[in-house]
């Protein structure tokens, strides 16, 4: 995949996110938390990943990173899903169609494409030690149990501030509020 289409992730992200804001609109109150399930889940998930995450600087080896290699990945792909099933009704809108596939494609090309590219700077920044790690922990699907014989980490209040990852949580209850405001405002 070429490299400026990686670096149009964010740009296209946010495009992504102004069109499903013009669309989206939950059918119900029970349909809005039950979407809003996978996104506390992936926002958690999210959460915990970012409390072992040293960027760049060391093998993250604890907590999610001992079950997989990218469980901030995993974390935004269950929060996107809990977000899409918003668009979920019947009959099923184009837009909804649309979007849908936008987001499994955006998952399925350009999320591979940046491990990939990630993987290699983490390669080179670490060297035998990520290696050793990649070698036996999985990419993106969870190994159950956790690996064995990682290391030893403990969750950081201090790396979850300095990764930001309240942002997420903030942005995802933003968007949440909005959907609700929405619904009752039937606009």
């Amino acid at each position: 995949m070429p490299k400026f289409i990686l670096r149009l992730r964010v740009p296209l992200g946010f495009l992504f996110a102004a069109w499903y804001l013009a669309v989206a609109r939950p059918a119900s109150w029970l349909h809005l938390l039950l979407c809003a399930i996978p996104v506390v889940l992936g926002c958690a998930f999210r959460s915990w990943a970012a409390g072992y995450l040293f960027k760049g600087k060391r093998v993250a080896v604890g907590g999610p990173y001992a079950y997989m290699r990218n469980p901030l990945y995993l974390g935004s792909f269950i929060l996107g899903l809990g977000f899409c099933g918003i668009l979920l009704r019947w009959p099923l809108p184009l837009s909804a169609v649309v979007i849908w596939l936008a987001y499994l494609l955006a998952y399925g090309l350009i999320y591979p494409a940046k491990i990939r590219a990630e993987e290699g700077e983490l390669k080179n920044a670490l060297g035998a030690d990520y290696e050793r790690y990649a070698s036996r922990v999985p990419r993106f699907i969870p190994h159950v149990p956790a690996v064995k014989g990682l290391g030893t980490q403990h969750f950081s209040a201090e790396l979850y501030q300095r990764n930001r990852e309240y942002q997420c949580i903030l942005g995802c209850a933003l968007v949440l509020a909005y959907l609700a405001i929405r619904y009752v405002l039937a606009f």
